[in-house]
């Protein structure tokens, strides 16, 4: 400061002046160009205010206001109701037992499908069911994950033994999905040489596949063993009383055989809405409260005839990441009851120590291929004791 004072005072009196008229005007100069700006808000027109003042406090005002009423209408969107499951509707939106009537009468119809599978066999393995040369009359179609060798081979030794049933022909195929791992890409191709019972799947296994593989089996059957009078798809897991199944089956009214689908049922099931849960469903997907009735996924027994009608309906209905759920929404589309049958036991299982195993016909719980042969043996004595008992009589 002390020295541009000095300079000031260096200047003659008239040329001070004319130099502070000067400064005086470039700043009154410079203020006023300052005064006017121009304002943008999110693409509104451009407007000219004056700062601090009315008109400018006025205007920001108003655009605030305008954008905060916007933020709020977002926050505000409701979110999707859910819905009671007596509004059901799900695609395609559809007469679907007169579709599947027109398809199968005619083999065509206008309505375009929009679930068209997009997978097929490695191997059709065509001759599981067409090397008998009499007609094969029940089909069980075994889910299994591509390193169960144990639980396969179990199987193969109890309830799919051909020689424990010598009055029906029985067929059995295991439906596998693909594996990245080579040595067990290499031990099932073995065991498909030795066995000649593995269909695989061109798509990867998991457990979200469920229903790629459920459908695969459904067209497998439809197209290499049609002729086939009734089919099982079950789980590797699954110990099975197979005399008493085909008890069942013979047994079953004829009149009824076109909309024969069995098993252990689940009524009003609650349709999971958090993230982390197993059963996960969003509100998008499935906007129901509820599930139809379904017939749990282990132990699924029907007839070839719906079969062929419930392979026509997948192709028109929307895919569903759950296969039991699935095929419980083509069935309550196709307007077919499931039947109940109390004696196949999902959860709790059944132990073949329990008293009650001797009515068991399928029980969850057996993967331990030791404890499968142990159940199978347990129903083998039970069995003789039965035949001996009506012997005495």
């Amino acid at each position: 400061m002390m020295r541009r004072s000095i300079c000031l005072r260096s200047v003659p009196c008239a040329l001070k002046c004319f130099f502070i008229l000067i400064a005086l005007y470039v700043f009154i100069f410079i203020k006023d160009q300052r005064k006017i700006q121009k304002v943008t808000l999110h693409d509104k027109p451009r407007v000219e205010v004056r700062e601090n003042t009315p008109q400018m406090k006025m205007d920001l005002s108003k655009v605030q206001k305008e954008i905060s009423q916007s933020t709020v209408k977002i926050r505000e969107t409701p979110p999707m109701k859910i819905l009671p499951f007596s509004q059901f509707r799900y695609p395609l939106d559809v007469d679907l037992p007169k579709l599947v009537n027109d398809v199968i009468e005619n083999g065509t119809t206008d309505v375009k499908p929009i679930n068209v599978y997009p997978f097929s066999f490695l191997e059709p393995m065509e001759d599981i069911c067409g090397s008998s040369t009499h007609k094969v009359f029940l089909l069980f179609m075994i889910k299994s994950a591509p390193g169960n060798f144990a639980r396969r081979q179990s199987i193969r030794e109890t309830w799919v033994n051909t020689a424990y049933f010598k009055a029906d022909v029985i067929r059995h195929a295991f439906l596998l999905a693909r594996t990245l791992n080579e040595t067990i890409k290499e031990r099932i191709t073995q065991e498909k040489q030795q066995h000649r019972d593995i269909i695989e799947m061109s798509f990867v296994d998991s457990y979200y596949n469920n229903t790629f593989k459920t459908i695969g089996g459904i067209n497998w059957c439809v197209s290499h063993c049609s002729a086939s009078e009734f089919v099982m798809l079950v789980d590797d897991d699954m110990y099975l009383a197979t005399d008493y199944l085909l008890s069942y089956l013979h047994g079953f009214p004829k009149n009824n055989i076109r909309s024969l689908f069995a098993g252990r049922m689940g009524l009003n099931l609650t349709t999971e809405r958090g993230p982390q849960q197993k059963w996960y469903m969003s509100v998008a997907d499935y906007p129901y409260k509820t599930y139809p009735p379904f017939i749990c996924a282990g132990a699924t027994i029907m007839s070839m005839e719906f079969v062929k009608r419930l392979q026509v309906g997948i192709q028109f209905t929307k895919k569903f990441k759950f296969d039991d759920i699935f095929l419980a929404i083509v069935v309550h589309k196709l307007g077919v009851k499931p039947i109940n049958l109390p004696n196949i036991h999902i959860f709790p299982p059944v132990s073949y120590n329990d008293t009650k195993f001797k009515t068991v016909l399928a029980s969850h719980g057996y993967g331990d291929p030791k404890e499968m042969r142990a159940a199978w043996n347990s129903h083998l004595r039970i069995l003789n004791t039965m035949t001996t008992s009506t012997i005495n009589k």
